[in-house]
């Protein structure tokens, strides 16, 4: 799996930790869920085939990143950091045991959440080998 590379990545940007306001003890990237007591703004990456699927050439894995934040703007900021983060055009993501080749943003969607907090899940292809 990949996530644990990118989860590096991303715990490790300055950026990104600012953005979240995150601390030392809470880089505020978690997951799967975040707990009931986090503190927005927050990131929750979840991986669609953990592993990857394989074709012919390169391995396969879909990551959805959902922000949470107070409002439309906070959650649109961080959305641009993360996806600066996440373009290869840019550089690379730095893995222990993966080449990571290829990551596009294929899609995304904003909604409220249960408690009225603005939610903004973008949806990621990585192709790796």
């Amino acid at each position: 799996m990949i996530v644990e590379d990118i989860y590096s990545y991303l715990a490790s940007d300055s950026a990104l930790r600012t953005a979240l306001s995150a601390d030392e003890r809470d880089c505020k990237i978690y997951p799967n869920y975040a707990a009931i007591t986090s503190r927005v703004p927050y990131l929750v990456y979840r991986s669609s085939n953990p592993g990857g699927s394989y074709d012919e050439v390169l391995s396969e894995e879909g990551v959805t990143f959902v922000i949470t934040g107070e409002d439309y703007a906070q959650t649109a900021a961080i959305s641009k950091v993360l996806s600066a983060l996440l373009d290869l055009n840019c550089g690379g993501i730095p893995s222990q045991g993966h080449n990571i080749y290829y990551a596009k943003k294929i899609g995304g969607s904003d909604y409220m959440d249960e408690l009225g907090r603005h939610c903004r899940a973008v949806n990621f292809i990585f192709k790796f080998r």
